[in-house]
């Protein structure tokens, strides 16, 4: 899985503190400190490794009470973290916020894992990478501790051909015949191409594209797109995309694509996380 580096936990921190507490320095409390992590509703835990990791850069004590990837009961602690009063102040909300984030995503991604297979166990979702400004290593963290894939890491790793790509040529038949081409610059990486409608599709088929993705089907235009595909190109992949969603996810995944691609772990908020500080 992925690993957040220490420095990158380091430059997270210096985000919310910069230099010290003001509060807690105006306190002068020396005292020592337990903050207890608990979510409000049953979540899938994520990046719990990273929330105590920032405790312990902050001279902390972190206990990690539920791991990445186990589902963690409302009221069930996370985390603990302890150390003196004014660390325990500087780790609280910086690993809170992180939990809440990671959590929420995390929590989506199973929930639609789960439903997809419940009804295709061939299909898999997929992240796309629209994840957060400054935040894509984070979100894919969170993702893959929630049980779901990754469509693209970046524009470096995959080829895929929008339509916006396909408005440099004087047709759509000038760009189908490029395929071969493409195939040949890049023989060890698969040909994906996005279209719109079943004619597209039946013709990419037709011409070797590798991959196939269905922007905006219906689940009754993808049954009939994997139909094509059995057909004509049982070796190329099917896959799904545009407005995939928990509430029509096992619509989608009953069609047969061989995968759903997907943005809405992204957009789901912050988990109902709480802390409860107590000194000791």
């Amino acid at each position: 899985m992925i690993k957040i580096s220490n420095p990158e936990i380091l430059a997270y921190i210096g985000e919310d503190l910069p230099y010290f507490d003001l509060t807690t320095s105006l306190q002068g409390i020396h005292k020592n400190a337990v903050l207890t992590i608990l979510p409000r509703e049953d979540v899938t835990v994520s990046c719990v490794d990273v929330a105590a990791g920032i405790a312990r850069l902050l001279d902390c004590e972190a206990q990690i009470c539920v791991p990445n990837s186990a589902v963690a009961a409302a009221k069930e602690p996370i985390v603990k973290i302890s150390g003196s009063y004014d660390n325990v102040h500087k780790a609280w909300k910086l690993a809170q916020i992180c939990l809440e984030y990671a959590c929420k995503i995390a929590t989506y991604a199973r929930a639609m894992n789960e439903a997809a297979k419940s009804v295709n166990p061939k299909c898999e979702i997929l992240a796309t990478r629209k994840s957060f400004p400054f935040a894509k290593k984070f979100c894919l963290k969170a993702v893959l501790e929630g049980g779901c894939g990754i469509h693209r890491l970046n524009l470096s790793d995959s080829v895929l051909f929008f339509k916006n790509h396909i408005k440099a040529y004087g047709s759509y038949e000038e760009f189908l015949a490029q395929i071969p081409t493409f195939k040949a610059k890049a023989p060890e990486r698969k040909i994906a191409i996005e279209c719109e409608n079943l004619d597209d599709c039946e013709a990419l088929l037709k011409v070797g594209a590798d991959v196939v993705q269905c922007d905006k089907f219906t689940p009754e235009a993808v049954k009939r797109a994997v139909d094509l595909r059995d057909k004509i190109a049982p070796n190329a992949a099917l896959v799904a995309s545009g407005g995939i969603n928990l509430k029509n996810v096992r619509e989608f995944a009953s069609a047969g694509a061989d995968a759903l691609v997907t943005s809405a772990m992204y957009t789901q908020g912050m988990a109902d996380i709480t802390a409860i500080l107590e000194i000791v």
